[in-house]
């Protein structure tokens, strides 16, 4: 969409004119693509796995869902439009769940335990109750 406005626009020299819903799709595009090329630059930066994991947030989250909004406005609300916004829905409700259990995942492989706060409170004699 961005990229073929883009050719039209070099192609023509700039004679064209451009229509407002163009105008607002190819701003999401950009800022959508340019949120996840940054999570990606910091990602292959960064060292650590718990680190490299917040850089997801805003790929899932921000890029993702600029992207997806660019493609309802430029299409409305047909069935590119209605999917793109299924795919939004459905990143934007998994991120955190998926973000979650990676991370525990993570902390579990380096050693860390959970435990139950309630089996901490009652002593082994049964006191504390």
């Amino acid at each position: 969409m961005a990229v073929a406005a883009l050719w039209r626009w070099l192609r023509y020299g700039g004679d064209w004119a451009m229509t407002v819903t163009g105008v607002i799709s190819a701003v999401l595009l950009v800022a959508g693509l340019a949120v996840v090329v940054g999570s990606c630059v910091g990602m292959a930066v960064l060292d650590d796995p718990l680190d490299r994991l917040h850089l997801t947030t805003p790929a899932a989250m921000l890029g993702s869902t600029g992207i997806c909004a660019a493609v309802v406005v430029r299409t409305g609300l047909s069935a590119s439009g209605l999917a793109a916004i299924g795919v939004a829905v459905i990143l934007v409700a998994a991120n955190p769940l998926v973000g979650h259990a990676v991370g525990r995942a993570i902390a579990i492989r380096r050693g860390a335990t959970w435990a139950d706060p309630q089996d901490h409170a009652a002593s082994p004699s049964g006191e504390g109750r």
